[in-house]
């Protein structure tokens, strides 16, 4: 296999559209911008084979539940995928499931049934069922060759110059960035050729210099590269003797090479053809070409003592971490090349970047000016973790296409409510148009959060300073610590304050709520499983979450449970608003609101409320004695809980029958669930305790109404369209109208 990237990561480049002109103009769309960012590199699409469709049958056992565990279940799902093939130069037979970049080399293509089943079953075993969707069939599925209206051939003159004349293996494994260039088959580029000046001597020269490109991801250290081939051509067509830039990646190095030594023979191949020539190796990551293969050997050992002779020259690519894990891992090989820092470009220049680069996409008219410099302050504001220009970029990648063929200028305000989707934040917090007022946003927190109104206050005060931007830009959005008795909506207004924030995007909000209960860190040693930068058997670690959403709620419940290691950890994040992970890579917390939970205070009195000033005090006491004083001066509010009183309990009951009528056995049923007065009192009554507060009632709930309307259900499975009145022994007569369903409570 060439490289395995499961089926629930971000998928390839895709489209969807009425007709196949469309869905490929799409795609053009996304594979210029993804070039322009380089999140994406095209020579992974080119093909000179022809390639021709097959189908396998494949058996998965997606995860089950025993006893409340997540198990491989017995349950067999079959699934039919399709896949193309080709005969390789080599020999042998390449099989693909472009839908999800998966590889195979196989000696003899009868196998492909076998390979594909065993890889498929291995991946899905266990998973959750959904992602079988993700393997559907989508109608007719056929191969087409296609070539970007930027990846044309030009129109030929006679014979034209070979870059590849002598070299093999370097045809085999790169492309000729100066001669793609000249067909004009890269992807169009936004720079200038002024930055090369400083280089001239270096680029120039009889043995080129190696040059290592450092920056953030992002930055455009890619795209330099690609301009750096165009500055280059322009000097060729003005008599200079310029390096020709041959480009490719770890993964076309190894392609193909499955037995032992074929890999590391085509590397002194390439060493060998490239060996004093006028010419630059382009190798994308420096820190992939480090990281060792099955025997412990890497691509970089190879290469080594050729770049540090100045035998091979080379351009890699490194963020400011990796450069610093690569100087303490191979210092001999980062010491032969010159650093060239790609630094970020200022905001303030970027919508005219912008501009341009609209102009090269054939839109200039589509977004206006003060639109584009509204959309790169959104972006600087709002999503500060990823650096200009590319993620200006793929916001205006998405902004075009979400647009579709919109006729008028898309104008400030459009681009913020487009801004809006793109994120998930309420529009009423981007838009300046929108004015948003603290008891605006206490309102929609408290709608679900009952008996907590100066809790749902003093969140909303928090989220009112990101809407006026008056937040620490170098410190989380808030560091809140709720503390109160158990069962009276710490929890819930987390929650809240998840759809609250990122409602506006298509999750909801709920996916943005990361959620780890404390008392699984409590061991010494565990805080690093926070860190972790890959998967474990614990599932995702805060650093992957955040990672991949830097815009969430990190909920932190029974904070107090956690090992002292754990705060050692939070005084990073809550004072910096970033941490590095197991790999060196620094995850941004800057866009995250921090909540912790604690009952810390609640044994040793009677539950106090918001009036109460002494009790207030007390929480505030027993929160500051048990926690270092630096990790305490850390948090933005300390916020009491009020327990819930009998009258909060009625509320709640509201809402939680509200949302057991959104249960897919009601809504298939269009069945209308209601409770009289003295049924709501009565379950408040069952659900209640002073001391756990609304917890109970969950449970009440569900004996009391879902179970017993469950049986009902289940006998009459034809019952479509009724009203369900829940009631109290002895009503029904005057109370609920004649020939409904009733459940009456025990």
């Amino acid at each position: 296999m060439r490289a395995i990237t499961l089926p629930f990561d971000p998928p390839p480049l895709s489209a969807y559209g009425e007709t196949e002109e469309e869905v490929l103009e799409q795609l053009e769309v996304q594979l210029t911008a993804s070039q322009l960012q380089g999140h994406e590199q095209v020579d992974k699409y080119l093909w000179s084979e022809d390639f021709e469709m097959g189908a396998a049958k494949v058996v998965v056992h997606p995860e089950t539940a025993v006893h409340r565990r997540r198990v491989i279940g017995k349950r067999e799902v079959p699934l039919r995928l399709s896949y193309t093939w080709s005969r390789t130069r080599q020999g042998g037979f390449r099989v693909m499931l472009p839908r999800f970049d998966w590889w195979f080399v196989l000696e003899d293509l009868e196998i492909a049934q076998d390979v594909l089943s065993s890889a498929v079953s291995g991946a899905l075993a266990g998973e959750d069922a959904r992602w079988l969707y993700e393997f559907r069939r989508e109608g007719v599925e056929y191969v087409k060759a296609w070539r970007p209206t930027w990846a044309k051939p030009s129109s030929g003159r006679g014979d034209e110059e070979d870059p590849f004349e002598g070299m093999e293996t370097v045809r085999a494994v790169a492309d000729e960035l100066l001669d793609r260039a000249r067909k004009k088959r890269l992807a169009p580029a936004v720079g200038r050729h002024e930055e090369f000046l400083p280089l001239r001597a270096l680029l120039l020269a009889r043995r080129p210099t190696s040059l290592l490109l450092v920056g953030g991801p992002g930055v455009g250290k890619t795209v330099w590269v690609e301009r750096l081939a165009r500055y280059l051509l322009l000097e060729k067509k003005r008599g200079e003797a310029v390096p020709r830039v041959f480009s490719t990646s770890r993964d076309r190095i190894v392609a193909g090479q499955v037995y032992l030594g074929m890999w590391q023979a085509r590397c002194l191949a390439l060493v060998e053809e490239l060996s004093f020539e006028k010419a630059y190796l382009y190798v994308g990551h420096l820190a992939e070409l480090v990281r060792p293969m099955s025997d412990g050997s890497s691509i970089a050992e190879l290469f080594r003592d050729a770049v540090r002779e100045e035998q091979l020259s080379m351009i890699a690519e490194a963020t400011e971490s990796e450069l610093e894990a690569l100087t303490r891992r191979d210092p001999a090989l980062v010491e032969a090349f010159h650093v060239v820092r790609v630094e970020e470009p200022e905001a303030r220049s970027v919508p005219q970047v912008m501009l341009r680069y609209l102009e090269k996409k054939g839109a200039p008219e589509r977004v206006r000016a003060d639109a584009l410099v509204r959309l790169v302050r959104h972006l600087a504001d709002f999503v500060p973790g990823q650096r200009f220009p590319g993620k200006a970029y793929r916001a205006v990648s998405w902004l075009l296409q979400e647009a579709g063929t919109e006729g008028l200028p898309l104008d400030p305000l459009r681009v913020s409510s487009f801004f809006s989707r793109y994120s998930g934040l309420p529009l009423e917090l981007v838009a300046d148009e929108h004015a948003l007022s603290a008891e605006d946003i206490a309102a929609r927190l408290s709608a679900r959060v009952v008996g907590q109104d100066e809790a749902c206050q003093v969140a909303a005060r928090a989220i009112a300073r990101l809407k006026a931007g008056l937040h620490d830009p170098e410190r989380p959005v808030a560091a809140l610590f709720f503390v109160g008795p158990t069962g009276v909506g710490k929890t819930e207004l987390a929650k809240q304050m998840a759809r609250y924030l990122f409602g506006a995007g298509p999750d909801g909000g709920d996916d943005r709520l990361v959620r780890l209960d404390m008392s699984e860190y409590a061991l010494p040693g565990s805080a690093q499983r926070l860190l972790m930068a890959e998967a474990g058997a614990g599932g995702q670690s805060l650093a992957q979450r955040v990672r991949q959403q830097p815009l969430a709620v990190v909920l932190l419940d029974e904070i107090e449970k956690a090992h002292s290691e754990v705060f050692d950890l939070l005084l990073g994040l809550l004072g910096e608003g970033r941490m590095t992970d197991s790999q060196g890579r620094q995850v941004d917390f800057r866009m995250v609101v921090f909540v912790m939970t604690s009952n810390l205070g609640v044994t040793d009195r009677a539950p106090l409320g918001f009036g109460e000033q002494n009790g207030a005090a007390g929480f505030l006491g027993s929160v500051r004695d048990h926690f270092r004083p630096e990790l305490f001066a850390r948090l933005d509010h300390v916020v009491p809980f009020a327990p819930l009183l009998p009258h909060h309990i009625e509320r709640v009951v509201d809402l939680l029958v509200a949302e057991v009528a959104t249960r897919p056995g009601l809504a298939r049923r269009e069945v209308k669930l209601h409770v009289t007065p003295h049924a709501r009192s009565r379950l408040a009554e069952l659900g209640y305790d002073p001391r756990r507060g609304a917890r109970p009632l969950k449970r009440v709930i569900e004996e009391q109404v879902v179970t017993p309307l469950a049986v009902r259900l289940a006998e009459e499975p034809g019952l479509q369209g009724a009203d369900v009145w829940v009631v109290t022994g002895g009503e029904g007569v005057g109370v609920v109208p004649k020939g409904v369903v009733q459940v009456q409570l025990g």
